[in-house]
């Protein structure tokens, strides 16, 4: 999520980033907009990537640890956003697969 958001997890006088990104992921989104369009972030520069990257950790941070995405799930989302955008092209190495896991 600090990767995402550009937050820290703890700021002084800032609210903790797993409430933050729990709160700007409820409600309805298409009313709503991205956290990041509205902070000024164009769908062409990844805020709708960015968005998905966020959703993934707050299912990632649930309270309960039954509710938590599980790693196997994690990288399929991860894969799904990757392939909507070269978000991640860097990332991988020309010999990985991630079906190799």
């Amino acid at each position: 999520m600090e990767l995402a958001t550009g937050r820290r997890a703890v700021d002084e006088g800032e609210e903790c980033l797993v409430e933050w990104a729990r709160q700007e992921m409820t409600g309805n989104m298409t009313a709503k907009g991205s956290p990041f369009t509205l902070s000024g972030t164009k769908p062409e520069n990844g805020a709708e990537e960015l968005t998905e990257l966020l959703k993934v950790g707050v299912k990632c941070t649930a309270d309960h640890p039954q509710a938590r995405t599980n790693m196997k799930e994690v990288l399929a989302m991860l894969v799904k956003i990757s392939r909507k955008s070269e978000l991640f092209n860097g990332l991988s190495s020309p010999g990985y697969s991630h079906r190799e896991m």
